[in-house]
């Protein structure tokens, strides 16, 4: 890259000047020409209004089957990157603003230049920006500070990856965005590794009317965002394929609906099957040999007969596997008593801090239910907007709001009819629909907007919340009569710091995420590091982290210190015999003044982590 400052840059650009080889990365220099040929001026433009309520509903409505999909990706990437002061923002294919959330002291400036949901971001609209140059360009983008194409946009950074359907459809954009001296490579990859595992959804959803075939150069990765995926139906025509596959075989997207599974692997469908059945087996393609599984349609099956008959509905003992990366590290008998409350039809109210495994602990409830072939399905109370959460708990009919979709809607209520209802971050439901949801509690009959037949459902409740509802009753934020309705006997899910061996807990996680079988393992200095860092946002926080960690080293890897993130590495916890009494401070500080939390960091005794505080 050229060493002039990037204002000189910028100046020499713009007064029709020839710029130095490399002053600039491609793709910026390529959308501020795209820029200037529209005749956008850099220091002002007429900026379009922000969308009212109607419309941006309306906007989140349209998108909500690939939003709904790509909510866990997006929500560990905002847990990610939430405390290094990040927000991220999630557009639709438009460029238009969906959703956002963040860090509230970047939330401020964001607010400042208009980066808020609701608010047009295409490139020809608001110039260079990663929402916009990301759509242009089909893929990843990264624009630095004055990068920014609109000079009120040069305090920001932002990286962003566009979402591509399985047929080659623009779906959106995922963005990062936060201050340009702490946006860096690890934000894009994030960013990236994100836009790749909601791609992953997408075609999982598809995947099972196709033949699917998966290939890579290591047959390890064949389960892994990694790995090329094409879909042919049954006379073997190519109808769905990811990014990964397009670019090994040499295609792009006009070739769904021409390309053949037979020119690709020299043989039909039914003889590769016939061959092969399921297991891996050596595909040549340009020279290249890969390791393949070819992966028949499995129609969608009905709920087994034993769940649907009344009198086969015993409880099952819990799957060994559930939940094993909290092998004696959740208090005893917890998921057994979340057990016996469901099964009794008690509502299941789960309290936690943010981050503690709460919907890994719904999942288990679920799977050692007797409703375990019956949906679970999830609401989280916080994530949807407001003027949106009551048509998605109870439909709506065919005409009900500006924006409803023809045929109406069932609602998360109707859809979880004989299985289970999760309401995540229940505190946080508008008041105006906890009233609603009394009613359903108490009679079991939804009637969806716009009126209609009041349809009678079997649902099983369980709710969860970081929030303190007693204290939620008491400010008049949350009824008391639903917390009374809900709150028979809460189960309460300690934090990750309460959990007994976190070093151990790490290690049953990367073995769960394939870590045993690529032979990563923990190191000793890490595993260290592990049992004393105070994990502020918890189990979900470690297996992030870990995810991260073996997505970026190759196999047989000792993990140690140098391979976490710099912001981790420079919080390095405190070891007990050499801490100073400013550092047992400040790590007091980190535990919100909870001395017994803190000791634990330390594997010291209340008594004696105080008696150093003193002595300083």
């Amino acid at each position: 890259m050229s060493s002039l400052p990037l204002a000189e840059i910028r100046r020499r650009f713009f007064e029709g000047e020839t710029l130095p080889d490399n002053s600039v990365p491609g793709p910026i220099l390529h959308s501020w020409r795209r820029c200037l040929g529209l005749g956008l001026s850099s220091a002002r433009l007429r900026l379009p209004d922000k969308l009212d309520d109607a419309s941006l509903g309306s906007r989140q409505q349209e998108n909500a089957d690939w939003l709904q999909l790509a909510r866990p990706a997006i929500d560990a990437l905002f847990d990610s990157v939430v405390d290094d002061g990040h927000v991220v923002i999630v557009a639709d294919r438009h460029g238009v603003i969906l959703d956002q959330m963040g860090h509230p002291a970047f939330l401020d400036r964001a607010e400042r230049v208009a980066l808020l949901p609701g608010m047009d971001w295409r490139e020809d609209v608001r110039g260079t920006n990663a929402i916009g140059t990301a759509l242009v360009l089909g893929g990843p983008v990264r624009v630095r500070g004055s990068e920014h194409y609109l000079e009120r946009n040069r305090q920001l950074s932002c990286t962003a990856g566009a979402i591509v359907s399985p047929q080659g459809e623009l779906l959106g954009v995922v963005d990062v965005s936060g201050l340009p001296r702490k946006l860096g490579d690890a934000q894009q990859q994030q960013v990236q590794a994100a836009v790749r595992h909601i791609e992953q959804r997408l075609f999982d959803e598809q995947a099972a009317t196709l033949f699917e075939l998966r290939f890579a150069l290591d047959a390890a990765t064949l389960t892994t965002p990694r790995c090329g995926r094409l879909g042919f139906d049954d006379d073997g025509v190519l109808r769905a394929a990811n990014r990964a596959a397009l670019s090994a075989l040499g295609l792009d997207w006009p070739a769904l609906g021409h390309g053949r599974f037979a020119a690709l692997a020299g043989q039909s469908l039914e003889h590769w099957l016939s061959r092969h059945g399921i297991d891996v087996a050596s595909l040549r393609h340009g020279g290249q040999l890969y390791s393949a599984r070819l992966l028949p349609p499995t129609p969608r099956q009905a709920a087994p007969a034993a769940a649907a008959d009344p009198a086969a509905r015993t409880a099952r003992q819990p799957d060994s596997k559930v939940g094993r990366h909290d092998a004696g590290a959740l208090p005893d008998g917890l998921l057994q008593r979340g057990q016996r409350l469901l099964e009794a039809d008690i509502p299941v109210l789960i309290l936690g801090e943010t981050g503690v495994g709460k919907e890994r602990f719904v999942q288990a409830l679920h799977t050692a239910s007797s409703r375990a072939g019956a949906p679970l399905v999830a609401v989280n109370c916080a994530a949807i907007p407001e003027g949106l959460i009551e048509a998605e708990l109870f439909g709506y009919e065919e005409g009900a709001f500006t924006g409803a979709r023809k045929q109406g809607a069932k609602g998360r209520l109707r859809e979880a009819d004989g299985g289970i209802l999760f309401l995540d971050e229940i505190g946080d439901m508008p008041a105006s629909l906890q009233a609603r949801l009394l009613r359903v509690l108490q009679e079991r009959l939804v009637v969806p907007l716009g009126g209609g037949i009041g349809q009678k459902v079997d649902v099983r409740i369980v709710a969860a919340t970081h929030r303190n509802l007693e204290h939620e009753v008491a400010a008049g934020r949350f009824r008391a009569d639903l917390y009374y309705r809900l709150g028979h006997y809460p189960l309460r899910l300690p934090p990750l710091r309460e959990r007994g061996d976190v070093a151990q807990i790490a290690a049953n996680l990367l073995a769960q995420h394939g870590g045993a079988r690529r032979g990563v393992t923990l190191s000793a200095a890490l595993a260290d590091f592990i049992r004393r860092y105070p994990w502020p946002g918890n189990l979900r926080q470690l297996d992030n982290l870990l995810k991260t960690l073996l997505a970026l080293v190759d196999d047989d890897t000792e993990l140690g210190i140098a391979h976490l993130p710099d912001t981790l590495r420079e919080q390095q916890p405190v070891a007990a015999g050499s801490a100073s009494g400013g550092q047992l401070a400040a790590l007091l500080q980190q535990h919100g003044g909870n001395a017994s939390a803190a000791a634990r960091a330390l594997g010291i005794s209340r008594s004696t982590f105080y008696r150093r505080l003193r002595q300083g």
